[in-house]
């Protein structure tokens, strides 16, 4: 029996079924087996990922499409139920895969059943007794029905990437904060939590006796550490526990790792060491990390991972748990540093770095997340290019003096050093590792400095020339160090001032002047980079001097580096050493907030959120960045339009009234006289709201500090009250004299006013769509510092005419309706917006109407019809005919085995982008794209038609 009929073969799951059956692996487009595969030629990429499955012993990799000369990123291993039969054993592998995090699904195919496993979540091997159980989160047997919504089964839907699209895959699939590179860092965190409440040892000794634990598990359980190294320690020993809490023999075995290994990184001071032979407590110590359980209090945080298949960037994000100010270290989500280095150090980039003596630097390297994964590509490129053969240690050490870093932190600077150290063992076997003699080469005070940065550019401790900058700053409104402060003055005096003291704006603009003729830099900024208007002079500054290639904005992607309760919002800004030219151009790519990643699994971006401009309106423009985020040129040229019109401001000073925020509470010892407003009515903020002015319910300003008063004049009325919303809520009082806080916006007019006044009020009211659009294009606090509050400056620089008319077209009202009930709301929720969900077939005639009406326009003499189209899982082909004309959607099915490489650019294992597809036939168009609502929308239906008229242009009609 089987799932399906013979004509859908392996639809649903049936290719599964297939694996589970033995023989030959179907033949389904994504799927690579690993025995026989043949490496030459293949992106190296995809190449690693084969290597990676075969040591795990998998029989297939699933990879999500790619095209010619593009990287593709696996998305599940498939296991051979047969080769993997004992439940424990694969239990166990299910760990394994668990901590290494590199597929987030795993499928175990027998006969006549599937089970589906998850490495990118929770940890469902726990058993009750400390030992791993297989525990598959859903098992598919044959003859069972599938859900229309269970699409992990999909063959189809993985390859275009069309699982990611459904927000209940997501959630079951994928979980940041459960998955085990989060988790090993909270638990850490946790551990080290602990230990400081008990005060076992100095602050400084077990942060770094911890760090030290957590790099001897990695190279225990890499079976780089035998039993006997540790019996030589402390005879009788066989793990590093046991000889943890014995301190004169934890000091020869730190000893004698320092002498096999060098690098510094095993090192004892004399305070460190004088302190181990002496304490009393390291047995306490040693029994509380050995002993400590993770949340679920059932496994050991040793016992609930597998060492040797964490990756070593993980261990270098250990770093907030080693640096003395933890506060302010940030984790670096490792698909955000690897997209990073991908637009970086492409190949062909690396292949002009070895021909020369460049090098790549971060600035600020902290624990070297961003060297190692440097490190890491440029092995893997020196295997590409040598026939995939293993290098070894003489191979490997020149490639670490490529990669150098600096910091302000010696801890992060030595941990950075073992990090690297590290990555050279990743690429090697553990026997070459156990024969080697002073393996790791000195990286301290030669390619890894302690000291400010920019007190290193002055000194030159940077030798060889940058061709690579690679980081993530501090983000601090500071100048921390006489360094940034020499730095700071001399930029001062050759640009002018420097946007809040932004040290990370400063670590930008120096890094580039380092770099060498021709290098790049890849370096996070505060969002504030594009969207601070106090900004706007250095952004002009920076794109006068430099060719920005690109910017990645991950405004739209909420929690990428949260902090405690804040959530600083990111761009990432690439840029050449050379000077732009006049037609230089850059990408603006807006990243949206989807479930791959808040799983920090990879970030997927839509053809629509790549804005292509020139480096010129880059440089001029204070509302290009705002326009793309909420949807291209069309809001840019609406929000253009709108600027030049007079606004309430103008009108509110015409007529000499009293206008601003209410008052602001203030803190003990900070106030104003206000006998005009103390047991006065208050006007709660929230009793301003789409319903308008409640006025039932008021309360009664309090006897407390007031830092700022207003005037009587303020609150007296009439008046038209705006709250900061991002809908402009708004109502007018004619009243009791009435306060009101800083979040509402207050007109006062004299009485004989309160028609005009009323007129602003039937204003707000009528043109509300297009309002809220603009101060969503405008708003300097919107979106990047809150998801729903404004500006006051917002509120009055609504635009007002005297004649009331804002002589919109029917296109711009569809752009500004566009921006209010779609954009918004994806700007904020991502998939989990209304838009993400599968268009309905109202959406779907809705688009035909308008890209029909736009391209007629032009073309009206052969009128554009939209004719019956075909939905497959995950896409939609619309079909439109000039004149008369069917479509014959017989074999739509083998039309199907291609969207998959049509709906998917693969570039790089961190970032796919979602083609849209434009065919021609004859007198036929038509669209293919993801069936997501999102696509399908009259704005989009806009520019769709642009699109296709420049082609038919080109085309020469």
């Amino acid at each position: 029996m089987t799932l399906h009929t013979p004509g859908a073969a392996f639809e649903g799951a049936e290719w599964l079924f297939a694996i589970g059956r033995g023989g030959d692996l179907p033949a389904v487009d994504g799927l690579v087996a690993v025995d026989g595969y043949v490496p030459a030629g293949r992106p190296p990429e995809e190449v690693a990922f084969i290597e990676k499955a075969a040591s795990y012993g998998a029989r297939a990799v699933f990879f999500e499409a790619g095209r010619h000369g593009r990287a593709s990123v696996a998305q599940a291993f498939v296991f051979d139920a047969a080769a993997h039969a004992d439940d424990r054993a694969f239990a166990e592998l299910h760990k394994r895969l668990w901590s290494w995090s590199g597929v987030p699904i795993v499928y175990r195919a027998g006969p006549g059943q599937i089970q589906l496993f998850r490495c990118a979540h929770a940890p469902d091997f726990v058993g009750p007794d400390d030992t791993p159980i297989c525990r598959p989160i859903r098992t598919l047997a044959i003859g069972a029905e599938i859900a229309v919504q269970d699409v992990w089964w999909d063959a189809a839907r993985i390859r275009n990437g069309a699982i990611w699209d459904d927000p209940d895959a997501c959630r079951l699939m994928l979980s940041a904060q459960k998955s085990a590179h989060r988790k090993l860092v909270e638990e850490v965190r946790e551990l080290a939590r602990q230990m400081g409440e008990r005060r076992l040892l100095d602050g400084g000794l077990q942060r770094r006796l911890l760090i030290l634990s957590l790099l001897i598990a990695y190279l225990e359980e890499r079976s780089v550490l035998l039993p006997d190294d540790f019996a030589r320690a402390l005879p009788g020993a066989t793990h590093f526990f046991e000889v943890l809490g014995n301190g004169p023999a934890l000091i020869t075995l730190l000893e004698a790792l320092e002498e096999r290994f060098n690098g510094h990184v095993f090192r004892l001071k004399d305070a460190e060491r004088a302190a181990l032979a002496d304490s009393t407590e390291l047995a306490s110590y040693a029994r509380l990390v050995e002993g400590f359980e993770d949340s679920t209090g059932q496994f050991s945080l040793w016992r609930l991972y597998s060492f040797r298949d964490l990756p070593v960037e993980l261990i270098s994000n250990i770093y907030q748990l080693f640096v003395k100010d933890a506060a302010s270290s940030i984790y670096t989500p490792p698909a955000l540093v690897r997209l990073m280095l991908e637009e970086t150090l492409s190949w062909d980039r690396i292949d002009r770095l070895m021909a020369g003596d460049g090098v790549i630097l971060d600035p600020a390297c902290g624990s070297g997340v961003f060297l190692v994964e440097a490190y890491k590509r440029l092995v893997l490129h020196w295997r590409w290019r040598n026939g995939w053969a293993r290098p070894d240690v003489d191979d490997l050490r020149p490639l670490l003096q490529r990669v150098h870093g600096v910091d302000l932190e010696e801890g992060a600077v030595e941990l950075a050093a073992f990090s690297l150290c590290l990555s050279l063992c990743d690429a090697l076997q553990p026997e070459e590792i156990r024969s080697s003699v002073k393996l790791f080469p000195r990286l301290a005070d030669n390619t890894l400095h302690w000291s400010c940065f920019f007190e290193a550019k002055e000194r030159g401790l940077v030798q060889a020339p940058v061709a690579v900058v690679v980081g993530n700053p501090p983000f601090e409104s500071a100048l921390t160090t006489d360094g940034a402060r020499r730095s700071y003055a001399a930029y001062t005096k050759a640009h002018g001032a420097l946007a809040d003291n932004q040290l990370a704006y400063l670590f930008l603009s120096e890094a580039m002047e380092l770099l060498s003729p021709g290098g790049v830099l890849a370096m996070v900024e505060p969002a504030g980079f594009l969207y601070n208007q106090h900004a706007l002079t250095f952004r002009q500054s920076f794109f006068s001097r430099w060719s920005v290639r690109e910017v990645l904005d991950f405004v739209s992607v909420r929690g990428l580096f949260k902090k405690g309760e804040a959530d600083p919002k990111v761009v990432v800004v690439i840029a050449e050493a050379v000077q732009p030219t006049a037609d230089s151009r850059l990408l603006h790519a807006v990243f949206r907030r989807n479930g791959r990643a808040t799983a920090e699994q990879g970030f997927d971006i839509d053809y629509y959120d790549l804005h292509w401009f020139g480096n010129a309106i880059a440089e001029k423009s204070r509302d290009i960045w705002r326009a793309n985020l909420l949807g291209g040129s069309r809001v840019h040229d609406l929000i253009q339009r709108l600027r030049d019109y007079p606004t309430l401001r103008d009108f509110a000073q015409k007529h000499q009234w009293d206008f601003g925020e209410g008052y602001i509470a203030g803190r003990k010892g900070i106030s104003r006289p206000a006998e005009h407003l103390v047991g006065k009515p208050l006007l709660p903020t929230s009793n301003l709201s789409r319903d308008g002015l409640d006025t039932r319910f008021l309360d009664v300003v309090p006897d407390k500090p007031i830092k700022d008063t207003k005037t009587a004049r303020r609150f007296t009325p009439p008046l038209l009250l705006i709250k900061e919303h991002e809908d402009l809520h708004h109502g007018v009082w004619n009243g009791h004299y009435l306060a009101y806080k800083h979040e509402i916006v207050g007109l006062a007019a004299p009485a004989e006013q309160l028609g005009a006044l009323s007129a602003i009020n039937d204003w707000l009211f009528r043109e509300a769509t297009v309002l809220r659009a603009y101060v969503a294009g405008i708003s300097a606090r919107l979106f990047t510092q809150r998801a729903t509050a404004i500006l006051s400056a917002d509120v009055l620089a609504v635009p007002y005419p005297e004649d009331h008319d804002l002589d919109l077209s029917e296109n711009e009202r569809i752009v500004a309706a566009d921006v209010v009930e779609h954009q918004r709301e994806f700007i904020r929720l991502g998939t989990g917006a209304a838009v993400m969900r599968p268009a309905p077939g109202e959406a779907l005639a809705e688009f035909d109407d308008v890209f029909a009406r736009q391209i007629n326009a032009v073309y009206p003499r052969t009128a554009l019809k939209a004719l019956p189209g075909q939905r497959w899982p995950g896409a939609i082909c619309k079909a439109y005919v000039f004149g008369d004309g069917e479509v014959d959607w017989t074999g739509a099915d083998g039309l199907r085995q291609k969207l998959d490489a049509l709906l998917q650019e693969r570039r790089g294992t961190s970032l796919t982008i979602t083609r849209i597809t434009r065919l021609y036939d004859d007198g036929f168009v038509f669209l293919l794209k993801p069936d997501r609502h999102r696509f399908w929308t009259p704005a989009i239906a806009l520019r769709d038609a642009d699109d296709v008229l420049a082609d038919l242009r080109a085309q020469g009609f």
